[in-house]
Parts: C-alpha cells; sequence; structure tokens
C-alpha cells in the first residue's frame, strides 16, 4: 500500500513544480490572437502566416504575450479617459 502513496505523492510532486512553460504555449496571430495559417503568398514570394480571425498576413506570438499586450492597451485606454 506505500508504493500507491509514493507513486501519487510522486506525480503530485512533479506537477506542482511544473511551470507553464513545462507544456509549451499556443502560438496565436499577433493581430487577433486566433488561430492561423501557412499560406504562400506570390506577391511576398515566400510562406506568411494569415489570421483566420481578419484574414490579413500576421506574425505569430505566444498567447500570454497577446494578452499582456491587450491588458496594456486597455489600461492605456483608460489612463487617456
Amino acid at each position: 500500500m506505500n508504493y500507491g502513496k509514493i507513486i501519487i505523492m510522486g506525480a503530485y510532486d512533479n506537477w506542482k513544480l511544473k511551470s507553464p512553460d513545462d507544456e509549451g504555449c499556443s502560438m496565436v496571430s499577433s493581430c487577433c490572437g486566433a488561430e492561423y495559417e501557412e499560406v504562400y503568398s506570390e506577391m511576398f514570394d515566400e510562406d506568411k502566416l494569415l489570421c483566420n480571425e481578419c484574414n490579413e498576413y500576421c506574425e505569430e506570438i505566444e498567447d500570454y504575450e497577446y494578452n499582456e499586450i491587450q491588458r496594456e492597451n486597455y489600461l492605456e485606454d483608460m489612463r487617456d479617459e
């Protein structure tokens, strides 16, 4: 019976020590924070990322970066009022 407790505690300790970076982050479009597709652009003669939300070319960023940018923009708008 003690072995079961050790396994459970070991799994708990690994979970407790895991950071969000260990699981990997989600990449989103920089414009809308949405999913995107990689498409070939004849105009640029290279593969580009196309946002699924607004259908504009975009860059990819991590989801927490997008959320932080949106938060900063909101706080700046509130200061302006």
